[in-house]
């Protein structure tokens, strides 16, 4: 009797795994969905970047004038998308100065260049960076990080390692929402407070906050 009853067993073991293991799979599934990166056409994707709305909710000509770009000025648009404020950046730069543009997709950064070549805008550079490092490729005056923020994963580390881009009195602008977040955004959500927090353990100081903009805080660190 045991003897058969162990040879059982083994049938039913043998019978109900296949049906396990199917279900495991389907319950891993979602979760695999979940990782899988956001997929977004860059042409919508640039007209929603460059879509009036946008451009007057963020003050573009006002934000740029706030910067105090110098010119010769070195500067890093940290999170570029479609040069919105990089081509306005480099005319305050001037032909002797330079604006990098850093994204890490290399489509919008086409358009960045073909955009700024349009415009004459030689001091236009583009740069592919990498999730979690901008690759700017010198020291620079200002990283100007507009609406990007939320987008870049353990922000403390990420901000703390930005300071060995920063010359001498080197300063980092953030512009990020501060009341009414996009729908999907809903895992990025953080505060003005937070923001603080980060910077203060990455040892900046603020320097400047603006309260101009309806529905983005506007702060300078140093």
């Amino acid at each position: 009797m045991l003897l058969n009853f162990g040879f059982i067993f083994l049938i039913l073991v043998s019978l109900f795994r296949p049906v396990y293991q199917f279900s495991a799979l389907i319950a891993e599934e979602p979760q695999a969905q979940k990782r899988q990166p956001e997929r977004r056409d860059p042409d919508e994707y640039i007209k929603l970047l460059e879509s009036e709305r946008r451009i007057e909710g963020l003050q573009v000509d006002r934000v740029v004038e706030s910067l105090k770009i110098r010119a010769g000025g070195k500067v890093a648009d940290l999170g570029s998308g479609s040069g919105l404020f990089t081509r306005p950046m480099a005319k305050k730069a001037g032909p002797k100065g330079v604006v990098y543009a850093i994204d890490v997709d290399p489509k919008l950064l086409d358009h960045v260049a073909r955009t700024s070549q349009a415009q004459n805008l030689a001091n236009v550079k583009t740069v592919i960076a990498a999730e979690d490092d901008p690759k700017i490729p010198e020291k620079v005056d200002l990283i100007a990080i507009i609406d990007t923020l939320h987008h870049i994963g353990n922000q403390p580390t990420y901000l703390k390692m930005l300071r060995k881009y920063l010359r001498k009195n080197g300063r980092i602008a953030i512009i990020d929402f501060s009341k009414q977040w996009p729908a999907g955004h809903e895992s990025m959500v953080y505060k003005l407070s937070d923001l603080e927090k980060w910077m203060k353990d990455a040892g900046f100081k603020r320097v400047e906050q603006f309260d101009f903009l309806d529905n983005d805080f506007f702060v300078i660190y140093r």
